[in-house]
């Protein structure tokens, strides 16, 4: 080889590797930031333009889909109650009778017998006669009772009253358990038996207690 081609071949490495220099100087060089300042929010720079940014993960949801909204849980209807926590519900049902006239019973309440009164007394089997005659009345009374409630339930009816030698009964009290009270049976049978005229007599008062089954 020959001095001149040495020294050609010697400049045209020089210029290649020079090139290669500047090539390499070019890919490594970083590229404008936020192409001068002019890429706002949303937008990032790219190629020198400003393009606008993907959603990042959290703007997507899982899986770059939107998130769906959480629903409410629909209310749903209350249950029956058991036989111990009925309660009348409001607007079912006929209204509760109202017993504010029906004077409550004393049993221990002293009697004044003057000379002229008589010593009759009401009969077990008169009684049982009149009694009979208000099942219908206390049918009434459970049917409107169960009306008012989703689930009336069971019970016993306890009934303690007075009856005077006019027939007409002086003062009720009843008793019934939860279920039965609050569903309005106390003052619609308290009502039934005051409203009752017993056979007349010529003697005092006579004390009656009673009780019914509610099946």
């Amino acid at each position: 080889m020959s001095s001149a081609q040495l020294i050609g071949g010697l400049a045209l490495g020089a210029l290649l590797g020079a090139g290669g220099m500047f090539l390499v100087a070019q890919l490594d060089a970083p590229a404008p930031a936020d192409c001068d300042g002019r890429c706002g929010p949303g937008t990032q720079c790219e190629a020198g333009a400003c393009r606008v940014s993907p959603p990042s993960d959290e703007q997507a949801g899982t899986g770059g889909e939107q998130a769906e909204p959480k629903r409410r849980g629909r209310r749903g209807r209350r249950g029956r109650r058991g036989k111990q926590g009925s309660a009348a519900v409001a607007g079912q049902g006929p209204p509760v009778d109202d017993d504010g006239h029906v004077p409550r019973f004393d049993p221990k309440a002293e009697q004044t017998i003057s000379m002229s009164d008589g010593s009759e007394r009401l009969s077990e089997a008169q009684i049982d006669r009149e009694l009979a005659k208000l099942d219908k009345a206390f049918a009434a009374c459970v049917r409107d009772a169960n009306a008012r409630v989703d689930e009336l339930g069971t019970g016993r009816v306890r009934l303690s009253f007075g009856v005077g030698g006019d027939g007409k009964v002086t003062g009720v009290n009843a008793s019934a358990p939860a279920n039965l009270k609050d569903a309005g049976m106390v003052p619609c049978v308290r009502r039934a038996v005051f409203s009752h005229r017993f056979p007349r007599y010529d003697g005092p008062l006579t004390k009656v207690s009673s009780s019914f089954s509610v099946e």
